[in-house]
């Protein structure tokens, strides 16, 4: 298979949004999501949110999520934090494999997302672009349609720039 060109601006603009959050943590949650109870603090769990290509090397980018004990149920939740129920990847990253796939294999998906510096399995593509995720907006750029939530991490990486 031929090697997959994207514009090297938009795999800085992808790139730096995911380094924008890595060691970032997510602390916030208001109130019990089972029985609206009161919360006390329990633990931090790292989290991988992404998986990027650096020099030919894979890169782990990890996010700290805060977890949550209810004082009146006792259950454990997590902050508010990027990740969709039931996947281990970051939002923008489970985005990018469902609105690619909408148009390509999952081969081809695999290989656009590392042409962008992503590293993502096809199986997990496969599975991804069967599971509904609701309405994923989208937006046209560089000649690709790509999720708003990696453009929006996007312009975070570049404000910290």
């Amino acid at each position: 298979m031929r090697p997959v060109k994207v514009p090297p601006m938009l795999q800085a603009l992808v790139q730096s949004g995911f380094l924008a959050v890595e060691g970032k943590e997510f602390p916030v949650l208001e109130s019990c999501p089972e029985c609206g109870g009161e919360l006390a603090g329990y633990d931090r769990k790292e989290r991988n949110f992404a998986t990027l290509l650096d020099e030919g090397k894979e890169r782990e980018i990890r996010v700290i999520v805060r977890r949550f004990r209810c004082r009146a149920c006792g259950v454990i939740s997590p902050a508010k934090a990027p990740f969709y129920p039931d996947t281990r990847t970051g939002s923008p990253v489970v985005d990018l494999c469902v609105v690619l796939s909408r148009t390509r294999t999952p081969g081809k998906t695999v290989a656009l997302l590392e042409a962008l510096g992503i590293v993502v399995d096809r199986g997990t593509v496969r599975n991804l672009a069967a599971r509904d995720f609701g309405d994923i907006p989208v937006t046209e750029m560089f000649g690709l349609v790509l999720p708003r939530s990696v453009i929006s991490l996007s312009m975070i990486g570049v404000r910290d720039l």
